[in-house]
């Protein structure tokens, strides 16, 4: 007689690996800052990191800081990873055209520049607005996100007509980028589509977050 728990066990994670491949799909341009000039792919760091913080969420042992998160980053960096998902990282990678600082901090605000105008543009949606930011407000706040264990220090959410623009802070780069990933496919494709984050580094050393996202119709 068969075990049916292997089976139960992919199929239970099977959402979140479609999820987070789907978000890393639209993603990758967002992380070339976190290269600085390092060999190493943006999207392979940023995908080893999002899978091993499943890995903990699994386990029981979440948060930035956990014991099973650091290893299993720490062996997928080293060319060893724990289990046929590293195989994923390896599908995700390719070099990288290199960018100078000054030339990521130029793109990274034309982006912006270009987003927050598309934002402005959009008009004003009271009611269903406010509907969309009271979902996206308690996504923030619900089971997935806590499991997380990344908190953000603030978040703004505002809607309008067509689009939403989600802002946050964290004190820790890596952190901004995971907690981006997560709220994406914790949100729902039936809440925000084509949506584009913004990783811009503060004064204080914290790096906002900035998604931008078309409200989902239907």
């Amino acid at each position: 007689m068969s075990n049916p728990a292997p089976n139960r066990f992919l199929r239970d994670r099977l959402p979140w690996i479609i999820a987070v491949v789907a978000v890393i799909a639209m993603a990758v341009t967002m992380f070339a800052s976190r290269n600085d000039g390092q060999s190493k792919d943006p999207k392979d760091e940023v995908l080893e990191r999002v899978i091993a913080r499943l890995d903990a969420l699994e386990s029981g042992q979440t948060g930035p800081n956990g014991s099973r998160t650091a290893t299993t980053a720490a062996a997928m960096s080293a060319g060893r990873p724990t289990s046929s998902r590293g195989d994923m990282a390896g599908l995700m990678g390719g070099e990288r055209a290199q960018m100078t600082p000054e030339q990521m901090a130029a793109d990274r605000e034309k982006q912006m520049r270009e987003l927050e105008a598309q934002f402005a543009r959009d008009a004003a949606d009271p009611v269903g607005g406010g509907r969309t930011e009271d979902t996206l407000e308690k996504t923030v706040t619900g089971e997935t996100m806590a499991g997380t264990g990344l908190k953000p220090d603030d978040v703004d959410i505002s809607c309008k007509k067509n689009s939403c623009r989600i802002v946050s802070s964290f004190a820790k780069l890596g952190d901004a980028q995971d907690w981006g990933l997560f709220y994406i496919t914790a949100a729902g494709g039936n809440v925000l589509s084509q949506t584009q984050m913004v990783f811009v580094p503060q004064p204080d050393g914290s790096t906002e977050v900035r998604i931008y996202a078309n409200r989902a119709k239907g």
